[in-house]
This record gives C-alpha cells, structure tokens and sequence, in this order.
C-alpha cells in the first residue's frame, strides 16, 4: 500500500472495514482481514486503533456519518413529505444492500460487545434525531398532525421501512419492492395524519447503485 498521511490511513482502514462489514458481518472482522484488505501489515492496524473494539466502534461512527450526508443532500429543496418518502421507501436507497448488510450486522453485533452496543444505540438515536427533524417540520408547517410525538413517529415509520426493506430479499412473489414501497407510503400518511388532499407528488425513485 501506498504512503499515506495519518487521516488519510485511518480513513483507509475504516472504509476497508466497511467494507468487510458488508461482506462478512462484524463479527467476521480481523485486524488480519482488513490489513489483507488494504494490502498492509496487521501492525498498521494496531497503530491506529488499539483494539478490534475500538476499530469497530469508529467504524459505526464513519458508517453514520457517511449516511447522513448522502441522505442530508438526497432531501435537499423537498417538503417534508417528499424528504420522508425519499428516505423511507426501498427503491429510493441507493446503496440499500450494502447499507442493509451493514446495519443488520451492527444490530447482532450489539450483543457480544458492550461498548460496541452503545456506539450502535448512539449512532440509531441520531439517525432517528434527523428524521424526527424533518417530521417536526412538516408538523409547524401544518402538513402533519399526528397522534404520536415526531420523535414517536420517527421511530415507528423507521421500523415499518427498514423491517419491509428487509423482507423484500426473502424473494416472495407477492411481496416484492413495490409493495413494500405502497406499504411504508400509506404508513406515512396514516402515521403522520396526511389527507389525500395535501400529498404532494412524490419523488421518482432513483435506480439501485450496486453496493461498494
């Protein structure tokens, strides 16, 4: 592997791990595998960070991280009725494999490695924080007037997505994408008491990338 400055290195070894997470789960994580990864030497590993723990927990921070931003750009300009449905339904997730593969693991993670379960809890409440947002939004504009609190409904709209999301993969014939994405569009506007009336037209949904 190439020089690289200190950030630049640690960036690498992130991203290789990323990467790995993707591939074979957290649990499946090696400071042998990601050094083979990035072509380097297992003590580069160790230089950076001093445990696998460790190493994992920064890998959630820089996996959120990196969401956000690409989720903070995809909603730029939309009412909060579109920023919702750009960001809930299935088919508007570009990366959605890779982002399910990695989260899925993250979740089972949580139960070998304490510090690890805090980072994951962490990284969830700011992630359900940016929704809550939007909701909260679409609530003082008068486009929402729902039952639950916006931090409520945030929850409850992500569980409906991502479980839905999920099953799309178990290749059942009359529960494919589209439904999932007709199922999680008429939780929103029930969740958030949108009448027929206010919608307004939602955003084409942007073709699947292939993961990284």
């Amino acid at each position: 592997m190439r020089y690289l400055p200190k950030e630049e290195k640690r960036k690498a070894i992130l991203e290789a791990t990323l990467n790995l997470a993707a591939s074979c789960g957290f649990a499946g994580i090696t400071a042998r595998k990601v050094a083979t990864a990035m072509g380097t030497a297992t003590g580069t590993i160790h230089h950076h960070f001093s445990s696998l723990s460790e190493l994992k927990c920064e890998v959630v921070r820089y996996a959120l991280e990196i969401t956000c931003e690409k989720e903070k750009q995809a909603v730029k300009g939309l009412s909060p009725y579109e920023a919702l449905i750009q960001l809930l339904l299935p088919s508007n997730m570009p990366d959605r494999e890779f982002d399910t593969r990695v989260w899925n693991s993250a979740a089972d993670e949580i139960w070998r490695n304490e510090a690890f379960k805090q980072e994951y809890s962490r990284a969830m409440r700011i992630y359900t924080g940016n929704l809550e947002a939007i909701i909260q939004r679409g609530c003082d504009e008068g486009a929402f007037t729902p039952v639950l609190s916006p931090r409520q409904c945030a929850w409850k709209l992500l569980a409906t997505a991502f479980n839905l999301s999920d099953y799309t993969y178990l290749e059942d014939p009359d529960f494919d994408i589209d439904t999932a994405n007709n199922i999680i569009l008429q939780d929103i506007q029930v969740t958030l008491a949108i009448q027929p009336g206010d919608q307004t037209k939602p955003p084409q949904a942007v073709k699947n990338k292939t993961p990284r």
